[in-house]
């Protein structure tokens, strides 16, 4: 099967590329520079130059192509720890005027299914409370453009299936070196009482997640599935165990008072909103099952992967 990624060159396009070669899919990768062309050939892929946010080259390139499914992981997510909406821009187009672009052009084409990758957090913050796909999505301002790009998705004239990111870990992410470099300095600490849930996912799962998802398409079309481990757990758990794992400090326990002076009121936000994600419709539906099922074994990995790897301190978390 011909399957077209945008995105191809971000953490978890370079984890879903060579797993869809594995099993004898053809790939075409969409990429926007010299330096990331160059990147999707060396992940087996066949690379085309093209930007998700030129709607008629898009278009063009998915006729030329005539993928039967299409992945869209394109995101812009700010490389920064202290944001603001501004930082935020490119990343809420790519969702918005993004999506609209894609969808068009897989409805010229006919593509026969979209998968797009979307995130937990679009889903309000239910405490102590299970969130489901059922689970109402925020007001909040800041997701105003993926709650737009899911509805753009839903209403497309082409099969589309959104699966919801828990907060996605791999030794080659950025924001993923980050925790760790913060973690060993003890610049990592827990907000309040940190009862807040964490679901994660490790890239690979996730890429497991859109194999499953192409493996049984007739199932998957029209449906939405959180795409998380099978146990979240507390800040208060998992901070703590990761830094043992690295031989870092205990991390400290601040007020969010304090966490916002250092980081903004967005980022606070973020950070401190509780997500108890359920994975149990993608297991139930497609048998989807996580090769790291805990936050254990995710930062098993991790640590493991970047035991030996000296990694500095973004400048404005210094």
């Amino acid at each position: 099967m011909h399957v077209f990624i945008a995105g191809a060159t971000g953490v978890l396009g370079r984890a879903v590329i060579p797993r869809l070669i594995e099993v004898g899919h053809q790939v075409t990768g969409l990429a926007r520079s010299p330096v990331k062309l160059l990147l999707v050939d060396r992940l087996g892929a066949k690379a085309v130059r093209g930007d998700i946010l030129e709607g008629d080259g898009l278009g063009r390139l998915l006729l030329e192509r005539r993928p039967e499914i299409v992945v869209n992981l394109a995101t812009a997510v700010p490389r920064r720890l202290k944001i603001d909406p501004k930082d935020w821009e490119r990343n809420d187009r790519i969702r918005t005027t993004g999506a609209v672009n894609l969808t068009r052009a897989c409805e010229a084409a006919g593509v026969s299914l979209l998968v797009q990758e979307s995130v937990g957090y679009v889903c309000a913050s239910q405490g102590e409370g299970w969130i489901t796909e059922e689970s109402p999505r925020s007001s909040h301002p800041f997701l105003k453009a993926t709650i737009e790009m899911e509805n753009i998705v839903r209403a497309a004239g082409v099969p589309g299936v959104l699966l919801r990111l828990g907060a996605l870990m791999s030794p080659d992410s950025w924001h993923t070196q980050q925790t760790v470099a913060a973690l060993r300095k003890g610049m990592l600490p827990i907000i309040g009482d940190g009862t807040s849930y964490l679901s994660l996912i490790h890239a690979e799962d996730a890429a497991g997640a859109i194999l499953q998802v192409i493996d049984r398409a007739e199932n998957a079309a029209g449906n939405t599935y959180n795409v998380v481990d099978e146990a979240p757990a507390k800040m208060a758990e998992v901070f703590p165990y990761a830094a043992r794992l690295l031989g870092a400090p205990p991390p400290k326990s601040v007020p969010p008072f304090l966490a916002k002076l250092a980081v903004g009121s967005l980022t606070l936000e973020i950070l401190t909103a509780s997500y108890r994600m359920s994975g149990a419709k993608i297991r139930a539906d497609l048998g989807f099952e996580p090769r790291y099922p805990t936050y254990r074994e995710i930062w098993s990995q991790i640590t493991q992967t970047l035991a030996n790897h000296d990694i500095s301190l973004s400048d404005d978390v210094k």
